[in-house]
């Protein structure tokens, strides 16, 4: 599948259901109604859904890959991870539209300089960083990329279900040689291949929370493929924000691989959205969008309230990238 293809049309691959707001969401500050904000989602989307012209049909399609590669950078940025938003959009570009131009780059290539010339074009300042930085951080944006034309072409274009295989894989080919360094040096690398696409066998946490001992992981994760399974299956209508902030919620919880859970669950969170809704949701581009998202987050873990809040949260952010796509088709400036 061709992710530069990827457009908001009425006779995408997959049948869409009706839409129903989940009474689920929940808020913890004077702010917009949920509901409201549902209600000016459908009205948004069904505006977009219907014939344009093959104009308008570029402007969505632009639309939705500049908000892919803002997904991308910034769901990296959370993490600490990848390069700049010049070089990442570049190299983003590159793998989409011109696979094979993307070479391997290894530190002690003879020709580095020459095989990153073009990055060192895009971002000068990588002149001045270390070759391991950058060798890393190229394959971080790159394999990013990747994992989401391989999600994308399973759930979307195919309209297979979200199983544990295609986790898997998807996980499987976002780490792929990018090993897990311990900054403190207390503990050895461990090399990708001891950990993509592999549910982990030791347990991990963030601050004071534990997540899902790695003996119960394999059936947690198939708890939680089942369940996604069957509501999507069972239901003529649903919420398509509040399933995608649930089970991208889930997901994190058990936590089922040693290292890049975080940018898995915002994949797993844009690629449900997609193809119920037809657009992704950049998260992390900003510092305090960063701090919103992470609090949130442990809120959802520390107070054990479900998903009300993050489906908030998803649900403010995809009104404004609905709106913003909806001003552009119409020619107007989106603020």
């Amino acid at each position: 599948m061709e992710l530069n293809n990827l457009t908001l049309k009425p006779d995408c691959p997959n049948h869409h259901p009706s839409f129903a707001f989940d009474d689920v969401y929940r808020t913890y500050k004077d702010d917009q109604n949920p509901e409201a904000l549902f209600g000016k989602a459908l009205r948004y989307l069904s505006s977009l859904r219907v014939n344009h012209t093959s104009e308008q049909q570029e402007i969505i399609r632009g639309k939705i890959m500049e908000s892919l590669l803002h997904t991308i950078y910034g769901s990296n940025r959370i993490e600490q991870a990848g390069l700049g938003w010049d070089v990442t959009r570049y190299l983003c570009y590159k793998t989409l539209h011109e696979p094979d131009s993307i070479l391997e780059v290894n530190e002690d290539d003879s020709a580095f300089d020459e095989k990153v010339s073009d990055q060192y074009a895009a971002d000068p300042t990588l002149r001045g960083k270390s070759k391991s930085y950058i060798v890393r951080g190229r394959r971080e944006v790159i394999q990013h990329v990747r994992a989401f034309k391989y999600i994308m072409d399973r759930f979307w274009v195919h309209g297979d279900d979200l199983m544990e295989d295609v986790i898997k894989k998807t996980h499987e080919i976002l780490c792929k040689g990018v090993p897990i360094i311990d900054p403190g040096a207390e503990y050895l690398d461990v090399p990708y291949e001891k950990y993509a696409g592999q549910y982990r066998d030791v347990p991990v946490g963030a601050g004071n929370t534990m997540f899902v001992m790695p003996q119960y992981v394999p059936a947690k994760m198939a708890e939680m493929c089942a369940n996604l399974k069957k509501h999507i299956g069972k239901n003529e209508s649903l919420d398509p924000f509040s399933l995608a902030a649930k089970y991208s919620l889930r997901f994190v919880e058990i936590h089922p691989f040693q290292d890049g859970n975080g940018r898995m669950c915002r994949i797993i969170l844009n690629a449900i959205l997609f193809r119920y809704v037809g657009i992704f949701i950049p998260i992390g581009v900003t510092e305090e969008e960063i701090n919103e998202y992470i609090n949130i987050k442990k809120r959802a873990s520390r107070d054990m309230e479900g998903h009300g809040e993050y489906a908030t949260f998803v649900l403010k952010k995809s009104v404004r990238s609905i709106q913003k796509l909806k001003q552009k088709v119409n020619g107007k400036k989106a603020a």
